[in-house]
């Protein structure tokens, strides 16, 4: 017996401590993690006294316990945020209204694109489960409410109100494990995941008692409540881990700010201007799922005007506004980001709970579970799936007439022959799934941009058994007598627009970077440019 709890001591020290190398997917090296940019945003007077007196009314609730503590004075906000995008995903229904409810929804929203896309398979797989993995995966950045609510994880104010640092409170879906090495406070996905799973496992798999509320941390004692408007640090809380989502970080990267507006101190809002609790949004590829908020944001032209250049080219690039998006020359490189994603790993899911269920509360006893040792080890017992652009590399650029709306898998809609359309710089990420061959479309041209029924990444993970390696055709259509009989492999690149990480004038594109016979930036003659066009716009400036 004590050799074998000795056995078991040294695994969890190698776990938590030693890389191991037969646990990573990729030979690539771990992306740079950025720092926080040292970028300030300052309050106002105004906001300041805001500050003050919302710290007093916790004071005297006794802290942040939930919505229900901002409720009392903030009715209208509660239900216009309960109501809101980021609550319901980008679900809608066929009179274009937000779908409160999954099953009156036309457009999938966050579902039909790759980040999420193979976590849920709401056809065949019983309501109470599917609920359960929104709360799971998608409540790691949105605010609770809609379809988890059942589940005790209503609206989370502080997630975008909480200045000083956030954490988790009573019914929230948010549970940080700790502090970063600044003090400021971080998820653990994987820690988080793994109390999830095995809360599941103890309501005996009835899943719909699993009342999620009593598992979130309550982790807002003895933490500084400072609630006003959000700051950039609020929504990086969520969109700094953009690469999961489309496939880039935003405005800052490696200790430095990216952007040339993050760096002015500007916050999110000023662009993306925000009325009744819904934020703007641009004319992006991937945003189908919520039409009504299209262009709502402020674009470049808005505030730098139609003729925003200056000096003795002026004009002339003034006139290349008619044919290239201002993100074109002002996006010279992005910060790193996601490369390919394979949806196809298998994984030892009985082992992995087996290992976590003691190796947790050991890890906790000796203050070894560290919120980055618990994501990385969960990652890599899950399936490392992406491949990353570890340095600043270079967009793709297409066509795209920002006007057209993609409700399919994102790729630009656009051509050299539509006046409205503009050379535009996008992130492509090639994605390999099984799709459950249910649609047309798919089986015909299963590299095309129908969207079909992904099979959700679970169920991929169990078909092909123990081990990290690609589950097969056979094994998909196998697996658990035929659920996916008809199951296709798609190996599909997904276009996503770039628009931050901007850069100033003196740092944008200049002439040569594109018009030069060697290595110029634009491939005109993929853009569609024939013969003659080509050599004309290969003489350098």
């Amino acid at each position: 017996m004590k050799k074998k709890m000795l056995t078991r001591f040294v695994f969890l020290l190698i776990v938590l401590f030693v890389p191991v190398a037969v646990l990573t997917c990729s030979p690539s090296r771990q992306p740079i993690v950025p720092e926080r940019s040292p970028v300030s945003f300052p309050e106002s007077e105004e906001e300041h006294r805001v500050e003050e007196m919302h710290a007093r009314v916790f004071k005297q609730l006794g802290g942040y316990k939930g919505p229900e503590a901002c409720y009392a004075c903030h009715q209208k906000e509660y239900e216009d945020v309960s109501h809101s995008y980021h609550v319901h995903q980008g679900r809608i229904t066929k009179d274009g209204k937000i779908a409160h409810d999954p099953k009156d929804s036309v457009d999938i929203g966050m579902f039909n694109r790759w980040y999420s896309l193979s976590n849920t398979d709401r056809v065949k797989t019983p309501e109470s489960q599917w609920r359960l993995m929104e709360a799971v995966y998608c409540s790691q950045c949105h605010p609770g409410g809609g379809v988890v609510k059942p589940f005790g994880m209503d609206v989370d104010c502080l997630i975008c109100h909480q200045l000083s640092g956030y954490k988790g409170g009573k019914g929230v879906g948010k549970t940080p494990a700790g502090l970063d090495s600044e003090g400021y406070i971080v998820q653990s996905n994987g820690a988080r995941m793994a109390e999830l799973m095995m809360a599941g496992a103890k309501a005996g798999g009835d899943l719909q008692k699993l009342d999620l509320s009593e598992i979130a941390v309550k982790a807002m004692e003895g933490v500084e409540l400072r609630v006003g408007k959000p700051t950039p640090d609020n929504c990086n809380f969520c969109h700094w881990k953009s690469d999961s989502k489309r496939g880039t970080h935003y405005g800052i990267h490696d200790g430095a700010s990216t952007d040339v507006h993050y760096s002015e101190g500007m916050r999110c809002q000023e662009c993306h201007v925000t009325t009744n609790h819904e934020i703007g949004k641009g004319q992006i590829v991937d945003n189908a799922g919520s039409p009504q908020l299209r262009g709502t944001m402020n674009s470049c032209t808005d505030c730098h005007g139609e003729e925003p250049h200056t000096g003795d080219d002026a004009d002339d690039l003034d006139m290349h506004m008619e044919t290239i998006a201002c993100e074109t020359c002002h996006i010279p490189k992005t910060s790193p980001g996601t490369k390919s994603v394979n949806w196809m790993l298998g994984m030892d899911m009985p082992k992995m709970m087996k290992l976590y269920k003691w190796m947790m509360p050991v890890a906790r006893l000796m203050g070894m579970a560290s919120p980055e040792k618990m994501t990385e080890q969960m990652d890599d017992m899950i399936g490392c799936y992406k491949t990353k652009n570890l340095a600043m590399f270079e967009p793709t650029y297409a066509w795209y007439n920002r006007n057209t709306i993609c409700t399919d898998i994102p790729h630009p809609t656009g051509s050299i022959d539509d006046p409205e359309s503009r050379i535009t710089p996008f992130n492509i990420i090639e994605i390999a799934l099984y799709d459950d061959g249910s649609t047309p479309e798919v089986v015909d041209n299963p590299n095309g941009h129908a969207l079909g029924f992904p099979v959700p990444r679970t169920f991929v993970a169990r078909a092909g058994g123990k081990g990290k390696r690609s589950t097969t055709l056979e094994e998909m259509r196998t697996y658990d007598g035929g659920r996916y009989k008809n199951a296709i492999l798609r190996n599909t690149p997904q276009y996503f627009n770039l628009y931050h990480s901007i850069a100033p004038a003196k740092e944008a594109l200049k002439c040569n970077d594109c018009h030069t016979t060697e290595g110029g930036r634009l491939d005109f003659a993929q853009l569609g440019y024939d013969a003659d066009q080509i050599e004309d716009l290969m003489e350098e400036r």
